[in-house]
């Protein structure tokens, strides 16, 4: 993932073997990763890009491997082909969180080719350049002086690319958490970490392209970094791409409507802007009192994996629909209306004399919580006190009742 055509580094003669052992194995289990990876069943997209990636970071390792080896002067039709492939690996963390996290939202199919278009354009420039810039200096290839300053402006290029890249990874791991929240009633069974630990090492990898182009150091680090990028990604599963079969889950593009689609247009007929208004606000009405009665009477929250979905499903509205009622006249994301309802259910039933033999665990999970962890944020982010503190201070305003 780095330039390494200036920078041959020749091995000591008794280490020589040995890192050439760790060369072969590396490159060995990395195919083998891909291998099974693209044998993995039922491949969504986000599986698709993750094997291609698989494939070019494959490629990538065994040109640094063959730079760090010394070995390139054995082979110079090879030098300088290792640009194209650090433009690549940008775009493909970025299209794979974006398709794992069920993200996409235009029509235009095959539009995602357009981040490939600098590698793209690298490789034609290098076609043209290579078998003028590269010369045998002393037994080693080099770049002439005059060609320099483009393998610099590639190199920063490289590195642009890399922050840029990272940066919109990271924009859309917020967005996907947001987009969890609004349909999803419970997450604590619901990690991120993958993500996370995936756009984390791929900023481990871009540092040391910037601060240590050493060979060895970047073989090293793009060897582990695909261990576990083949390993865990085999494994992962797209909470939006892979939905839960039992429950409704959108993909998020379904709740990114623009406002003339946010209309409701099978009980309004719009003829003035007021109208419009009026109308529009009287429905959310309707549907915020249908939604209120229906988790009275069902209490819909007492199920651990409610969803935005099951809910617009039970109403007969578009999920859109009902997540921007939600926001608007409760102030709340879905997550958080939900669980809100379930902590006043559980100070509820906390009063009941019968359930004094129950544990505020047990009683959390009648509620429709799923774990402690979810429980005792939640109950502190609306009680604003643990609930240890307030079953203490319901007993003592018992008490001095009494």
């Amino acid at each position: 993932m780095t330039v390494c055509n200036s920078c041959i580094l020749l091995l000591p003669v008794g280490m020589a073997s040995v890192w050439q052992a760790v060369y072969i194995g590396c490159v060995a289990i990395s195919f083998f990763l891909f291998i099974v990876m693209i044998s993995k069943p039922e491949k969504n997209t986000a599986d698709k890009i993750l094997g291609t990636w698989l494939f070019f970071a494959l490629f990538d390792l065994m040109f640094i491997g063959w730079y760090a080896l010394g070995r390139i002067n054995e082979t110079p039709e090879l030098f300088g082909w290792e640009l194209p492939f650090p433009f690549l690996h940008g775009p493909f963390l970025y299209l794979y969180i974006l398709f794992l996290s069920g993200q996409r939202q235009h029509r235009w199919h095959h539009l995602e080719i357009l981040h490939f278009v600098p590698a793209v354009l690298v490789v034609i420039i290098l076609a043209f350049v290579l078998p003028f810039a590269i010369v045998q200096i002393d037994g080693n290839y080099s770049v002439l002086p005059e060609y320099e300053p483009l393998f610099r402006v590639i190199v920063a290029g490289i590195i642009i690319s890399g922050i840029v890249y990272i940066a919109l990874s990271y924009r859309l791991l917020h967005r996907h958490k947001r987009n969890i929240e609004r349909q999803f009633s419970n997450t604590g069974k619901i990690t991120l970490n993958w993500m996370r630990y995936l756009i984390s090492g791929m900023s481990v990898i871009w540092m040391v392209v910037i601060f240590d182009q050493a060979p060895f150091a970047l073989f090293m680090t793009v060897a582990l970094f695909i261990f576990f990028l083949g390993y865990f990604g085999i494994r992962q599963v797209g909470i939006f791409s892979n939905p839960q079969p039992v429950h409704e889950v959108f993909l998020p593009g379904m709740l990114e409507k623009d406002e003339e689609e946010e209309k409701i247009e099978k009980d309004v007929v719009v003829k003035t802007k007021y109208e419009k208004n009026r109308l529009e606000e009287e429905e959310a009405c309707r549907i915020q009192c249908e939604l209120a009665k229906l988790m009275k009477e069902e209490e819909c929250y007492k199920d651990p994996e409610l969803t935005l979905g099951d809910l617009a499903t039970m109403l007969n509205v578009h999920p859109a629909v009902l997540s921007q009622v939600i926001n608007s006249k409760e102030a709340k994301t879905f997550y958080d209306y939900v669980n809100t309802l379930r902590i006043e259910a559980f100070k509820k039933i906390l009063r009941e004399p019968e359930k004094s033999q129950y544990t505020l665990l047990a009683l959390a999970f009648e509620c429709g919580f799923n774990s402690k962890t979810s429980f005792n944020r939640n109950f502190k982010k609306v009680a604003q006190m643990s609930p240890t503190d307030y079953m203490k201070k319901h007993k003592e305003e018992i008490k001095h009742t009494n």
